[in-house]
This record gives C-alpha cells, structure tokens and sequence, in this order.
C-alpha cells in the first residue's frame, strides 16, 4: 500500500506516517520509483506492538500528528471548534522553567483540515520573516518547504505575476510529481540527478525549467537555515543541445498567407465565419518582427500612419494571469523593447484596414480585439494559427508565432548586420539574437575566393 493508503488505513495524516518513519517507530517502507510503499504484513505487525498516544486518539476519532517538533491537535467533537497547535520556533514559553521550550502558536477554524490548514499558512508566514527556527526542519515533506518558498515567491514585488503563475504550474506540473512523497533530507544529490536524467529524456527545456525551480527551492532551504548546502551543486551540468535558428522561407511564408487568406471562408463549415484579424495580425507580425503579445497590445494612439516613415509604438503587451485573465500590461517583455519602429509599406495599408473599423475618438482602443470588444486570448491566436499552418501543408515543421520573430531578426542581421537585429527585438547585446533568432547567414561569398586567389602559383 501506498503512504496515502497507509494513512487513510490508519486514520491519521500522511504526515503522522513520515514522522513514524524517520523516526523508526512506524513500517519501514521500500521505494518503488517515486513512491514508498508498505507491506500489508508489516504494518499489520507493527500495529500489534503499537501503543502510541496518537494512535489510540486517532481511531477515536481525533487527530495528533508530528512535523519535526511541532505538535497538531484537533478536536473529534462536531460540537467544538477544531483547533490547531505547533511550536514556531521564534521564541520561548516564559512559563518554561528552563526556557528551552519553544512557544506555541494555533488556529481555530470550523474543521480539523481546515485548521492544520490555516496554521500551515501561519508557519509559513513566519518562515518567509526569517525565523524558521524548528517550524521547518530536514525531515519536514518536500512539500512543505515548496509552500513557503511559493509564498515567499508571490510577496517578491520585483517578480511579475505572470512569471509568479509559471512558477507555481512548474512546481506543480515538474517538481512535485517527482518528489511529493520526499522529506527534505531525502532530497539528495544522487535523487536529484536522477530527476533531472529523467525529465532530460523527455526534452532539454522541461529539465532546465524543472532544475531552475528545484535550485530556487533548495536555495531558499539554505537561506532559511534548513539545510547547511544546496545539493543541486554537486549535481552534473545539462549540456545544452546545438541548435540553430530557423526562420521562414518565401515558400512557407506565402502558403501561410493563402491559409491564412482561406481560413473558414467554405460554406457550410463548422464554427465562426472568419474576421480576417489572423490574417491581419500575420502582416503586422512579419513586419515588425515583434511578439505576438505586443503586436495585440497595439492601440489606436500608438500608430502614426502620416509620419514619415509611418510608425508604431510598441509599448506595452498581453499578458494571462490566473486571476485577472486577459489585460494589457503597460510595458513589453524587457523594457528595451519599448520602442518607436518604423512600418513598411504592405504593413501600413494592413493597420489603415485595422483602424478604419475604430471610432477616432476612442484612441485608447486595441488594435486587434474579440467580438465582444475585448483582447484577443494570445492562446486563442495561437491555436487559429496552428490550424492555418496545417491547411497550408506545414505541420510537423515546428512553426509557430515566433517564427515570424526569427524571420525578420534573420533577414536584418543578413542585410544590416546582427546590431540592427537586435536594435529591433530590443536586445542589449547581439548575443542573444545570434544563439536564438537570427540563423547564421550561409550564402556563399565570392570575394574571399578572388582574394585567396593570389596565393596560386605562377603560370
């Protein structure tokens, strides 16, 4: 049986069952894969030598379980408050004649699950002030220091919120799957080599994610004085596969243009008759080279179609967070992305389109907008984009929104040098641009030929 079926059999926390492990009073357990897992037997012979408070309390009804030093206790009556009670490790008891006890704190809620709970928070809370003193300790779960390293996270005003979102769904998604049935001591460098092997079979990026989010955590058990070294130092380096940029060619940038163009257009299809914004959105992307999120972020205000060049203003971008869904963030990705660029001609009479549907007045107005007014979803474009890139024959080819990011920094840095590609995507150094958007130009030269030519012998 499984920790949870353990626990589940036993009548008390998952947690009692970690506690009775390390320290040698419940089943031994055996690991298979990422679980532990006890034998009927054992556990059945232990229960029989087993006299433990906490047991007894348990199938009466009530609850008392360990983490670390701290002790919880809730009320089995239906007609009492369940409370909640652990040692902080901040302070001592005055009435302690020693003064070697810590201090208790507590929560009263109207459930015991809601009480362990609400003081889960509570020691969480005090972690991220910097006294963890005992709360948290190296046989406390895993899972546990991830909560407060996620709750020290989401008070970081430096962070945006989206980059907040993704680290909780890649904790959640990479990390703890992996390992949810750990104390923290477990997570060793040998368990962690493991993990990181495992999630590199699957593909580069998910192990680089799944390594960033487990060095913050471990870090984060450093700095709090929980463990005395991060682990993940000892672990080996991920080489980082090659890889080279692939923009557009003429040939798929003009089948995406016809897809895009016949995109539910037939009669008698299922779902909306088209509106034209993809299509419309396609332009403006390859023309400006820029994220699908600051090109649906564009406003009314922020083009001057009678300038000389026409320009845009690329000052903001869409963003998803989990609570607020779909707005317009008032800066782009980095902040040397907010920026005047100029417009090419087949871009400016694709905007003169846009903007004609838009009362002047309202200059505040998206660009690019749903039905009902509001911002268009990126994730909504994104998957109308994919099924324009599969009626054009291109599935499989690993083309994106971004490939249109790729194809104008490719044809700058081929026709202008790298510097101005990245004066474009607003990249402090040509680095960037080079390992990630603009494939190496391999056009074959002919003057270093006639120059090498003077080194053949004389006639």
């Amino acid at each position: 049986m499984t920790t949870s079926e353990l626990a589940e059999y036993l009548g008390v926390q998952a947690q009692a069952i970690y506690d009775m492990r390390t320290d040698g009073r419940g089943p031994s357990g055996i690991r298979v894969g990422r679980e532990i897992r006890y034998r009927v037997s054992d556990v059945r012979q232990r229960l029989d030598g087993l006299h433990e408070p906490e047991l007894a309390m348990s199938r009466r009804g009530g609850d008392r379980w360990r983490r670390g030093d701290q002790v919880c206790r809730s009320a089995p009556s239906a007609r009492s408050q369940p409370s909640s009670s652990a040692q902080d490790g901040l302070g001592r008891r005055p009435s302690s004649p020693t003064g070697t006890d810590n201090r208790h704190v507590g929560a009263t809620c109207e459930s015991r699950n809601a009480a362990q709970a609400a003081l889960k928070a509570d020691l969480a809370a005090r972690l991220r002030s910097g006294g963890v003193g005992d709360s948290v300790d190296a046989s406390s779960p895993f899972p546990l220091l991830a909560a407060a390293w996620l709750e020290d996270v989401m008070l970081d005003v430096v962070r945006s919120q989206g980059t907040k979102d993704t680290y909780q769904r890649e904790l959640r998604a990479l990390v703890l799957t992996f390992f949810e049935n750990f104390t923290i001591r477990e997570v060793t460098v040998g368990r962690i080599e493991l993990f990181l092997r495992q999630q590199r079979a699957k593909s580069y990026s998910r192990a680089k994610h799944s390594r960033t989010i487990l060095r913050m955590i471990l870090v984060f058990a450093v700095r709090r004085g929980i463990i005395p070294r991060n682990p993940m130092k000892e672990t080996s380096r991920m080489k980082k596969p090659p890889h080279t940029p692939k923009p557009l060619s003429p040939e798929q940038i003009a089948a995406i243009r016809l897809a895009s163009s016949e995109w539910r257009t037939e009669k008698g299809g299922t779902g909306p008759r088209s509106d034209w914004q993809v299509r419309d959105l396609i332009e403006v992307m390859l023309a400006t080279a820029t994220r699908i999120g600051d090109v649906l972020a564009i406003r009314q205000c922020d083009v001057d179609l009678d300038a000389d060049p026409p320009r845009g203003n690329i000052s903001g971008t869409l963003v998803v967070h989990n609570k607020a869904g779909v707005h317009r963030q008032e800066h782009p990705k980095t902040h040397e992305s907010n920026q005047v660029i100029g417009m090419p001609p087949f871009a400016v009479e694709v905007i003169r389109q846009r903007l004609a549907l838009l009362d002047p007045e309202e200059t505040e107005h998206l660009m690019f907008y749903s039905r009902v007014g509001t911002p268009l979803a990126p994730y909504n474009v994104r998957r109308t984009f994919r099924g324009i890139v599969r009626n054009a024959g291109l599935e499989g080819l690993n083309i994106s929104t971004h490939s249109f990011h790729r194809t104008g920094a490719t044809l700058l840095a081929n026709e202008l040098g790298m510097r101005a590609a990245a004066d474009l995507l607003g990249h402090t150094s040509t680095s960037s641009t080079k390992a990630h958007y603009a494939e190496p130009d391999r056009t074959v030269k002919s003057e270093p030929a006639e120059v090498m030519q003077r080194l053949a012998p004389p006639e």
